[in-house]
């Protein structure tokens, strides 16, 4: 592994130990500079977003987003702040309002590194604020368009179905994965709430700014210093007494079909979902990108085992394991196309899907130690290592993995994760199949071609199917 490791890093740009520092006022700085880099990249991020909404709140941070960055922050509107942002040449921005947090970031020639820190300073600034929230007219330039995407996610099959599975799933507060939130709340929020929304959380002691490029760290941070450390400390927006999400947060399997006129006739897509490990358990997220990287695999047995045994001319697409890790609800996910064969009940193919693999091929991953081979723990650990070298060698996928890291509560975790992941092998992810699957509930989505709900819409009754629409998809219709 040792070997292994020499001989990624030299394809790829030197990376100095990354730095972790705490201004006095709270503000966690991350520094990653990477030597013979020409560029750099800012990425500042609040522990905000959905997580830290409740039901009342449900989407003032995406429209928050959209009021400070006059549209979508990766596209700020003109003329301000684009022409703020335009002048620093930025090579590419990413940001905005997400599950586990509130951020805006964008790489620059290294030249453009203090310019590009004062104007992140400038954008989050109060002063600017204040100016901005006195312009009634961007502000409901602003209301309009978070509505928009809220009655348009009405007519997107996917967030629909990913809504839906959440609403089951994280049944006691559905809103924290919801980026998007509810009409009602985004109708009716006025300006003070709105202020009060970003001066409880836009906060130093709630925020880390993370840079990574060609820089000199000593300089950098005594510049940060100077510029944020000057932001006045606030009390933690956090409430002490935010409930946890339950593990899997239903009381039993719990089955969705969807007509859905996305899916091409005489299909269906189907999804198992489990509630997953949150990142702070580190060993359990290590494992679950492992058993990605093992079981999708295109030779892999997980996919020459479940194509094989489904039924004769279901012909599987795009089968794979999806872990999504947020701070507070992650999620692990099995799922794929399928072909409608003629005769065939849909939603015996769903429970034939859902058995071959939960109760026998993720079964076996957890009792058979030879499930997998040795040579295809060391090629996952290799891919894994891989992607994490490439995203240190570019300075805004390093950054803005940095500021990820922080917002999951793990970011000494930078200098943890090549080890963590050289020592995970098969007892982990017996482990995390056992867990996560053997020992959880799932909810199980079927979306499937419309002509073939109707024709079988009182089978999927019988076996107890709730059928989703648009009208009862999302927690808060």
């Amino acid at each position: 592994m040792i070997i292994l490791l020499v001989s990624l890093a030299a394809t790829l740009p030197v990376a100095a130990e990354p730095e972790i520092k705490t201004l006095a006022n709270g503000l966690t700085v991350l520094l990653d500079p990477i030597e013979g880099a020409e560029d750099i990249a800012v990425v500042l991020a609040y522990h905000a977003g959905a997580d830290a909404q409740t039901a009342s709140t449900a989407g003032l941070f995406k429209f928050l987003e959209y009021v400070l960055f006059n549209g979508p922050a990766t596209k700020p509107g003109i003329s301000e702040p684009a022409l703020a942002i335009d002048v620093l040449e930025p090579d590419s921005i990413e940001g905005g309002s997400g599950i586990d947090r509130f951020e805006f970031g964008f790489s620059s020639k290294k030249e453009n590194i203090v310019p590009a820190l004062d104007t992140l300073l400038y954008l989050f600034s109060q002063e600017r604020r204040e100016f901005i929230f006195a312009q009634t007219d961007g502000i409901e330039y602003a209301r309009q368009s978070t509505r928009a995407l809220i009655q348009n996610e009405l007519s997107d099959s996917d967030l629909l179905s990913n809504m839906a599975i959440a609403k089951k799933l994280f049944s006691r507060e559905p809103h924290r994965p919801d980026t998007l939130g509810s009409d009602h709340v985004v109708e009716k929020v006025d300006i003070a709430q709105l202020k009060k929304l970003a001066s409880s959380w836009l906060v130093p002691n709630n925020a880390c700014i993370a840079i990574a490029g060609g820089f000199d760290k000593e300089a950098i941070l005594d510049v940060v210093d100077q510029r944020f450390g000057q932001l006045p400390k606030a009390q933690n927006p956090w409430p002490t007494g935010l409930a946890v999400f339950q593990k899997p947060g239903v009381t039993r399997p719990t089955f969705l079909v969807f007509p859905d006129s996305s899916i091409p006739s005489g299909h269906m897509q189907i999804e198992i979902r489990y509630r997953g490990p949150d990142p702070k358990e580190t060993q359990s997220y290590i494992s679950a990108l492992m058993l990605q990287e093992l079981a999708n695999s295109p030779s892999s047995r997980f996919q020459t085992a479940v194509r094989k045994d489904m039924p004769k001319g279901t012909g599987l697409q795009d089968l794979r394991i999806v872990y999504t890790p947020t701070r507070n609800s992650s999620s692990l996910s099995v799922e794929s196309m399928l072909s409608v064969p003629s005769g065939k009940n849909p939603a015996d193919l769903a429970f034939s899907f859902k058995e071959l693999v939960r109760s026998t091929e993720l079964y076996m991953i957890k009792a058979n130690a030879s499930y997998f081979s040795a040579a295809e723990y060391q090629s996952a650990r290799e891919s894994l290592l891989e992607k994490k070298m490439a995203a240190q060698g570019d300075p805004l996928q390093s950054a803005a993995r940095m500021a990820r890291l922080w917002s999951w509560g793990i970011a000494s975790f930078l200098f943890q994760e090549s080890d963590a992941i050289m020592k995970a092998g098969q007892k982990n992810v017996s482990q995390l199949a056992d867990t996560y699957v053997q020992k959880n509930l799932e909810v199980v989505m079927v979306r499937i071609d419309p002509k073939l709900y109707e024709a079988n819409k009182k089978s999927f009754s019988n076996y107890g199917f709730e059928t989703v629409s648009n009208q009862n998809a999302l927690w808060w219709r």
